[in-house]
């Protein structure tokens, strides 16, 4: 998995939020698994609303410095839509759930240039997922937000 470094990260997360941040290969299906909890105890996804999406983002100027991958981020034009990621797995009481990452639903294709084993600059998506906690009184609602940020590279097989 890519290292990335702290002013990459901070492009897409800010300073202090939290952030799931990788390297993926063309056409590769994997997932996350994710268990919410503070100071070791499982925080309750009860009647919260789980919503996961990603889009299509413009990188440049990439350089693989000591710190990690260091790069610019910005607007992919023609402006694609959202694409919703999987959340499955959920048990609520343990705070846990999956992220699946299937590429093959995010549209990026073989042919894509950006894909081609010489390219400087790959295919990026950011996004993030967003836990939505009702309102318990006195506890007023509440979202979590996650950053999501994956660059998407060829095995050098497909292109």
């Amino acid at each position: 998995m890519a290292l990335f470094s702290k002013n990459t990260l901070t492009q897409v997360s800010g300073f202090d939020n939290q952030i799931i941040a990788g390297e993926l290969v063309y056409d590769q299906k994997t997932f996350w698994n994710l268990a919410l909890n503070t100071d070791g105890v499982p925080i309750n996804l009860t009647g919260v609303t789980i919503d996961a999406q990603i889009i299509r983002r413009q990188v440049s100027n990439l350089q693989d410095t000591r710190y990690g991958l260091s790069f610019d981020i910005a607007d992919y034009v023609p402006e694609p839509d959202p694409v919703t990621l999987t959340i499955t797995n959920r048990i609520d009481a343990n705070g846990f759930f999956t992220l699946v990452i299937d590429e093959s639903a995010w549209d990026v294709i073989a042919s894509d240039p950006e894909l081609n084993i010489s390219a400087v600059d790959p295919v990026a998506f950011s996004g993030r997922i967003k836990l939505s906690f009702p309102a318990v009184t006195p506890t007023p609602a509440q979202d979590i937000i996650i950053f999501l940020l994956f660059l998407v590279r060829s095995d050098g097989v497909v292109n």
